[in-house]
């Protein structure tokens, strides 16, 4: 029996783990220097490696030296002659590295007593060596040989005194700042920012530790949100680093644009999908909670799911399959759905129920999801509660059964908060979520299957507030002038992320690679959608207006508007973006921006107390009763009924809203929002 590899030795004797996929590496970049460029062959070589390795050491431990003779013998005798001279001579290369730091270090010595060193990440701690110095500098700053020499040994000069002095441990970090500063002094500061840390300070992670007072960001709701706070951190810093243009991170630390989750540059901020057909309830309730998951392990923001009720027309009624009712609370109540990160509460999954459903009565696969929710609801309050939204046929909304099938629905959205409405013809709804839409054409364009989810890439948000106190004159040709530069710039932050990801996915061996290509995608292409936001658009018109009336403001801020989605989505086809416009979620952005703006603009901060984009609306409805606030968002198209939890309309006159709704067309959805939110208090 050929006994199995797991350890090896290295030239300093120490003993690590065995990665065949190291062996793969290296076949695959020595392939790569030649012309090549398949990772699979790569992978079958380090495979056939490891094979002869096992049979020649058995059980044993080989050397490093010994493995990469294997990979020569291997090479050349499958053929691969090129790569295995490409091989050999970076191999070389990397003995005169190690021949050259051996004569240097003559003085002090490669093995010389010296500290040891704590890596506190890789949880190691090693003798002193300045070989690993000179390694990286060759490795991550791109300095030649003999450079890289010479600021190794100027760092161990450093720590062998400290080490006469008492010294006995020394962190990795330490000796990284080390570095930086012998770089800055031996003339090579361009590569400083090459071997800089990305991270958040000591004292900003001892603030998450402690309760999230004052930390960057929101507020961590627990100890998974602390460390996904600490990673957006060190991603954010390194994508504003290496991967955003200097215009763009100027314009974002001024709050001119905001680049929502910055960091995220391997996620999408959102993502839609059909779906696939379910046999049976069980099935149906498995493929569901399993697509949910995938999407949100990818997508930051928003996860939408339609055609559920379609695809469970195979199980529906039919002989020894659960009743819509229970699957229903089974779906609702799975652990994989309800256990899904939050990310500081700013994740959603949003169910659509098509109003076709609805029509079924109460036993309907629609109406058991909504009885569901309100029921989970009164137990848990809405945390970890989906979003429900219902599309229902704008020409059926004047029937008795549409009414019937609908007030039950209205009577749980007045409740939860947690329902909006969509009334549409009946060639197609577009696709709502509580974040962003499409129409029923671009999801044609896409493309999608069920079960393949159309992504949006990133989101931008666009602050107009700040450009119209900026400005020196108030007339609308300079401001539209200004929202084309704030318009491009977002343009560009959303192409250079998408450069970005199109970089990570080009290889067949990277995730992201894997989720949008291979065998089984879980998005659609490359394309999606982008996302971009209009924050302070009606504090512009103000400004603009003058003394003109509330009518003037309303129609000037609809043309800014209407301006900006035409000018957006040309200038995105342009450069080959799907550019959509969007509200700003949860008003991250805006409140972002009114905290700068209020400050530096007096103009803006006069007289008012933040960017509220959203705007009244008149509902020719009666019973909402006094306390009851309707609010259009511009960007959505969608109405928020506001109205205390306890003065909640009756679901006839909310009913009779969704009508009205219906029949203007300055409404795409309709959502009763209850206030205050109720949460549920549980014990630590």
């Amino acid at each position: 029996m050929i006994g199995r590899l797991s350890k090896v030795r290295k030239r300093d004797g120490r003993l690590v783990d065995f990665d065949e996929s190291k062996i793969a590496d290296a076949v695959y970049k020595a392939a790569c220097a030649m012309g090549g460029d398949d990772r699979f062959l790569a992978e079958e070589l380090a495979g056939v490696v490891t094979l002869f390795l096992e049979k020649r050491f058995g059980g044993g431990v080989p050397g490093i030296e010994q493995v990469q003779d294997m990979v020569e013998k291997v090479l050349i005798e499958t053929g691969h002659a090129r790569t295995a001279k490409a091989y050999i001579l970076y191999r070389d290369k990397r003995g005169r590295v190690r021949a050259a730091i051996a004569v240097r270090s003559a003085g002090t010595g490669v093995g010389v007593r010296g500290p040891l060193v704590g890596n506190a990440t890789k949880a190691l701690l090693t003798p002193w060596t300045k070989s690993r110095i000179t390694d990286a500098l060759v490795r991550e700053a791109d300095l030649d040989e003999r450079k890289a020499t010479d600021v190794a040994a100027a760092v161990e000069g450093v720590v062998l005194a400290a080490y006469r002095r008492g010294t006995t441990r020394i962190s990795t970090s330490t000796i990284r700042a080390l570095v930086e500063a012998k770089l800055f002094e031996l003339g090579y500061s361009d590569r400083v920012a090459r071997q800089s840390l990305v991270g958040l300070p000591r004292y900003d992670v001892d603030r998450l530790l402690r309760g999230g007072s004052g930390a960057p960001g929101a507020r961590p709701e627990g100890p998974r949100d602390v460390r996904g706070f600490v990673a957006d951190a060190a991603l954010t810093q390194y994508a504003m680093e290496e991967v955003y243009s200097g215009e763009v991170v100027e314009a974002h630390l001024d709050a001119r644009i905001h680049i929502l989750d910055a960091g995220a540059l391997s996620e999408w901020a959102g993502a839609a999908a059909v779906a696939p057909p379910s046999p049976s309830a069980d099935s149906w309730i498995d493929s569901t909670v399993h697509l949910v998951g995938r999407l949100s392990e990818i997508t930051l923001r928003q996860v939408h799911l339609g055609g559920l009720a379609e695809r469970s027309q195979e199980w529906v009624g039919a002989a020894g399959q659960l009743p819509p009712v229970e699957a229903a609370h089974r779906l609702l109540r799975h652990p994989g759905l309800r256990s899904l990160d939050r990310r500081g509460g700013r994740f959603g999954v949003s169910l659509e129920v098509p109003g076709g459903v609805a029509h079924g009565g109460p036993e309907s696969l629609g109406a058991a999801l909504l009885r569901e929710q309100r029921a989970r609801f009164r137990e848990s309050g809405p945390e970890h509660l989906p979003q429900i939204v219902v599309h229902v046929a704008a020409a059926e909304l004047a029937d008795d059964v549409t009414r019937a099938a609908l007030l039950p629905a209205l009577a749980a959205a007045a409740e939860t908060g947690r329902v909006s409405f969509v009334p549409a013809g009946k060639a197609g709804a577009p696709l709502h979520t509580p974040w962003f839409s499409f129409s029923s054409a671009d999801a044609a364009e896409e493309r999608t299957e069920p079960g393949v989810a159309a992504g949006v890439c990133g989101a931008v948000a666009v602050n107009v507030g700040a450009l119209a106190g900026s400005l020196t004159s108030a007339r609308e040709e300079v401001l539209l002038e200004g929202l084309e530069s704030g318009l491009e710039l977002a343009i560009k932050a959303l192409r250079q992320k998408r450069a970005f990801m199109a970089a990570q996915a080009s290889g067949p061996s990277s995730p992201l690679y894997r989720i949008c290509s291979g065998a089984r995608p879980l998005l659609a292409g490359s394309r999606g959608w982008d996302l971009i936001h209009l924050v302070g658009v009606r504090c512009a018109a103000e400004l603009c207006a003058g003394s003109a009336g509330p009518e003037e403001v309303a129609r000037m801020a609809g043309r800014l508007r209407s301006y900006a989605a035409v000018w957006a989505a040309e200038e995105g086809a342009r450069v080959r973006l799907r550019v959509r416009m969007a509200p700003d979620p949860a008003g991250e952005a805006s409140g972002r921006f009114w905290e700068a703006d209020r400050e530096r603009y007096s103009s803006v901060a006069d007289g008012r107390d933040g960017y509220a984009d959203r705007v009244p609306h008149s509902l020719p409805a009666a019973g909402l009763g006094g306390a009851a606030e309707a609010l259009l968002e511009p960007a959505s198209r969608a109405l928020e009924l506001r109205f205390p939890r306890d003065e909640a309309p009756p679901p006839p006159a909310l009913y009779d809203a969704l009508l009205a709704c219906a029949r203007d067309p300055q409404i795409c959805a309709f959502r009763p929002v209850p206030w205050p939110d109720r949460r549920v208090l549980r014990p630590i």
